[in-house]
């Protein structure tokens, strides 16, 4: 399928975010997606990732996770900026909320739109469903799973699909259980699919396959997560059109 990708633009005051969108010409999208990607940004991971989407009918929007379109290429650039996120959790979902309200502009409206986050960019996901973020439905993929901020709302109020690796070391199962008592606690509709012996960044092939690493590549875990993601999608879509 032939995509077509263009600069992606919005902001947040004086901040500017260079993000990019990925559609198919000419296509109506059955639902848009605000895609945050892990750590690297705009990488050929997430074109991979937004592209697969595209292919299930999806607009794609990979945001700008940092401001002015940063997308680092290694973890000594972009170590202080991931610190930042989690230390100023409001500003990611600012970021994400402008980008949500730019992704409608280039759908059609009534368009179903869904945030998909990966690794940093899951945590900023589930920040802005706790924010109220006005979406149709959000995704987690081996996410850095945190609880809420102090003084943030607990209630999520569309549902909410997690995506997790039993051996994660960075969101360990002691994160996801305290993640799902909370969810628990504020009634929300969120599914938990856990991937036995399945790391971090189980998703990016760059990370290899060596089970004794922080970050470990899983063919099967990420074939797995891309059809509970389309499954998902199919959901919401149709629940938003009331059938």
């Amino acid at each position: 399928m032939d995509v077509i990708e263009t600069t992606f633009e919005y902001a947040v005051g004086a901040q500017r975010y260079v993000g990019l969108l990925l559609r198919a010409p000419g296509a109506i999208p059955k639902a848009a997606v605000a895609l945050l990607p892990d750590w690297r940004g705009q990488s050929p991971l997430a074109r991979d990732h937004a592209g697969h989407l595209v292919t299930l009918g999806c607009t794609v929007a990979i945001a700008d996770l940092y401001g002015d379109g940063f997308s680092p290429d290694s973890p000594d650039q972009v170590g202080p900026m991931v610190q930042r996120l989690i230390a100023h959790r409001e500003l990611g979902v600012k970021g994400l909320a402008a980008c949500v309200e730019r992704l409608r502009r280039e759908v059609p409206a009534g368009t179903p739109v869904l945030c998909l986050g990966y690794s940093a960019g899951g945590m900023v996901a589930l920040d802005y469903g706790r924010s109220n973020g006005d979406v149709a439905g959000i995704i987690l993929c081996s996410a850095l799973l945190k609880t809420a901020a102090e003084g943030m709302d607990t209630r999520i109020r569309v549902p909410v699909l997690v995506l997790q690796g039993t051996q994660d070391q960075v969101s360990p199962m002691a994160m996801i259980a305290a993640v799902i008592e909370e969810m628990d606690a504020a009634g929300n509709d969120v599914r938990f699919e856990l991937y036995g012996q399945t790391h971090h960044a189980f998703d990016n092939p760059e990370a290899g396959t060596d089970p004794h690493a922080r970050l470990v590549y899983s063919p099967l875990s990420a074939r797995r997560a891309r059809q509970a993601i389309a499954a998902f999608l199919d959901e919401v879509t149709e629940r938003s059109r009331g059938h």
